[in-house]
């Protein structure tokens, strides 16, 4: 329980209406008492449940101050703030620790306040920084290098082979080895059913703050630059670059050895077959420019 004054001095913004103490956080179609909700535009029925449910905390942009009676903090990014807030005051942190069930390699380096879940298999000379979360059934190959702070969800695989062959005379595909590592920054996060192979000869890198859904697969050489969101279903084939702050929806697919720069949006299902330019957004099969 928080009351809502700290919650307006951790946000360093004006708190308007009662000091309420904070249980919880909810949803603004089902407020109740003593919680905390979010509305990040203006609309009469938000505003309606407000006014209905005057004894919750709102984080709310402009147009509702002066319309609502219930504690409430006017922010630029209601749904933002909100985040910060929940992550803050109301997440559970689990004890940092490694389950009985996981298997470590040799010569592991564990950062402290790490936390190693169930049935995890952890390979020889991996790395894993200060403050890292690796929840159940995670498998993670040798020489891979995980940063601090990140979070590996279940059943994720991390430095495999990627799929490389080349074919001899007979036609017979014989596989390339793969020599690289993958080596993931800071604040990372990893979905759930993700796969994420190792270079062939230089490393697979995924830069901080990356955010990966579920289902995603990340192939080898692969270069995913700072701050990028990939969404479920996600498919990048190997030796891509993708810049920093880029978006890529679901289902979206982008071709081998291929460059998207900075700040690009892939949109849903798109199949990207050519290099894109940096502040770019994508669209369809094959990809096409929109703006």
């Amino acid at each position: 329980m928080v009351k809502a004054s700290k919650i307006a001095e951790f946000l360093d913004k004006k708190l308007q209406g009662p000091d309420i103490e904070v249980e919880r956080p909810c949803s603004i179609k089902n407020l109740q008492p003593k919680c905390i909700t979010f509305a990040k535009k203006f609309s009469d029925d938000i505003l309606e449940y407000l006014v209905r449910n005057d004894q919750c905390l709102a984080l709310v942009t402009k147009e509702y101050e002066g319309k609502i009676n219930c504690a409430h903090i006017v922010s630029d990014n209601p749904r933002l703030d909100f985040a910060k807030t929940v992550s803050h005051f109301f997440q559970a942190n689990r004890e940092a620790g490694i389950a009985k069930t996981a298997i470590l390699g040799e010569n592991v380096q564990i950062g402290e306040g790490v936390i190693i879940g169930e049935y995890c298999v952890i390979g020889n000379n991996v790395s894993i920084g200060n403050g890292t979360i690796i929840r159940n059934h995670v498998v993670i190959y040798d020489n891979t290098v995980i940063g601090d702070d990140c979070l590996i969800r279940s059943n994720t695989v991390i430095g495999e082979e990627g799929f490389g062959f080349e074919r001899d005379e007979d036609q017979i595909p014989i596989r390339l080895p793969h020599l690289g590592r993958v080596v993931i920054g800071n604040n990372v996060e990893i979905g759930a059913l993700n796969t994420i192979a190792r270079g062939t000869l230089d490393d697979t890198y995924i830069g901080d703050n990356v955010k990966t859904d579920d289902h995603v697969h990340i192939a080898h050489n692969v270069h995913v630059g700072k701050n990028t969101i990939i969404t479920a279903c996600s498919e990048i084939s190997g030796s891509t670059c993708i810049g920093a702050n880029s978006w890529l929806a679901p289902n979206c697919s982008i071709m081998n050895g291929i460059s998207l720069g900075e700040n690009v949006f892939v949109g849903l299902g798109a199949v990207v077959t050519k290099s894109v330019e940096s502040n770019s957004v994508v669209f369809g099969n094959p990809a096409m420019k929109l703006r």
